[in-house]
């Protein structure tokens, strides 16, 4: 057996980085607007942004309908990048409070190296959907969130691209008083 160097994520370091620095960005603003301080937002609130993290990964896996043997219902395909996106603005705010920038990278590689061990293991979608729920391993999570994304045809293209749209929203919510 010859060894193959690891393919990386659905988004590179940079990437992840870029919209990881926009998220900060936009949770402040989110704060500012609710009045919560930067302590309630990474202590008292942090409970409520992994359980969003848990319902986004719901959320995106039910708009896949691959699951659902029992319906006829066609993918999304808007609809999934959408959700997979909502997904990222969560892991990427929980990323920022609850690890140091050194260990960014880190948390990245055991990514990688969770995704090539669902890819070398056969898993299946269903079996990736079900890593999207292990909240205390976030790197499982991002590496199942990128093959997932990658085996239904989405690009890094896609991903920033629905990532800034859904940026775009976040900040006109704001401003709308959602």
């Amino acid at each position: 057996m010859t060894y193959q160097e690891p393919r990386p994520l659905i988004v590179s370091f940079a990437t992840l980085q870029d919209i990881c620095a926009k998220q900060v960005v936009l949770d402040r603003h989110i704060c500012e607007d609710k009045g919560i301080t930067p302590h309630e937002f990474q202590y008292d609130l942090h409970a409520k942004r992994e359980i969003s993290l848990l319902v986004e990964a719901g959320e995106m896996i039910n708009e896949t309908k691959t699951f659902k043997y029992w319906s006829y219902k066609r993918t999304d395909p808007a609809r999934v990048l959408e959700e997979a996106i909502d997904w990222l603005h969560f892991y990427c705010s929980l990323l920022m409070t609850d690890y140091t920038e050194a260990q960014h990278a880190h948390q990245y590689d055991l990514a990688i190296f969770d995704r090539q061990s669902f890819e070398r293991n056969g898993e299946t979608l269903d079996g990736l959907y079900l890593q999207l729920f292990q909240a205390d391993r976030k790197h499982r999570m991002l590496g199942a969130w990128s093959l997932v994304l990658e085996r239904l045809g989405y690009t890094e293209t896609d991903v920033i691209g629905m990532y800034e749209k859904k940026n775009a929203e976040n900040y006109r919510r704001i401003l709308e008083a959602y």
